[in-house]
């Protein structure tokens, strides 16, 4: 199956590049980076929401660079891929959307600040799309589903592993033409978004969570891909 997951984020590191030495000799690097977004409020007037993500390689070269260079403050632009990681912790099970750098994408140290999100996913959704009225909001509607982004590889079990990352637009003429008629299981589709972290509370914790989200904001942010029928055999 054809997939594609590339993610491009520029913003400024919130601390020093982290290093670690793992089992084997192997060693990871990892810092979090905010990524600005200009956005105009309810009053018109425009104010600056910060989302913060989590960059992390396992390539040699970058974690010499990044050891070096990679220092509180300082504006850099991030190439890699969406990765949804799951363990379990004191029995609960924990999910994080992270930014993996390999040898395909890159980090470049900028000499100014700037704002950079973007994302483009090939991949297959897991099940039709979720639309919904926005209470209060005069009929707007949204529209959320997840899509399995394949890796491109066979792990150590002999599988082909797949990221799951969640989608989510408001855009009506996109739910209205598109998704609502399109967006089924399984379909094979083209997505070009932005990444965002979304902050919620847990009604039986209290606990503030963030999870992470695909949003797209144009009305051809989402393309079915056409795929070639199988033709059924004969007798």
């Amino acid at each position: 199956m054809f997939a594609l997951n590339v993610v491009t984020l520029a913003g400024r590191l919130g601390s020093d590049a982290e290093i670690k030495s793992l089992s084997g000799g192997n060693r990871v690097a990892t810092f979090n980076l905010a990524v600005d977004r200009n956005v105009k409020g309810p009053s018109g007037k425009w104010k600056t929401e910060t989302y913060w993500f989590r960059v992390v390689t396992y390539f040699p070269y970058l974690i010499d660079l990044l050891a070096d260079t990679a220092k509180k403050g300082c504006p850099v632009l991030v190439q890699g891929a969406l990765r949804a990681r799951s363990w379990e912790q004191d029995g609960e099970k924990k999910h994080l959307v992270e930014v993996e750098v390999d040898g395909n994408g890159g980090v470049a140290f900028l000499a100014e600040p700037m704002s950079v999100n973007t994302v483009t996913l090939i991949g297959r959704l897991g099940d039709n799309a979720t639309i919904r009225t926005l209470p209060g909001n005069k009929g707007s509607k949204i529209a959320t589903m997840s899509v399995a982004v394949g890796r491109g590889y066979k792990d150590a079990n002999g599988e082909w592993p797949s990221d799951w990352l969640r989608l989510v637009t408001f855009q009506p003429s996109l739910i209205d033409k598109t998704l609502a008629k399109q967006a089924t299981k399984g379909r094979l589709v083209m997505v070009q978004g932005a990444l965002r972290a979304r902050e919620w509370e847990d009604t039986e914790t209290g606990e503030v969570k963030t999870s992470y989200e695909v949003e797209v904001e144009t009305s051809t942010g989402i393309v079915p891909v056409l795929e070639k029928r199988k033709e059924k055999a004969n007798g």
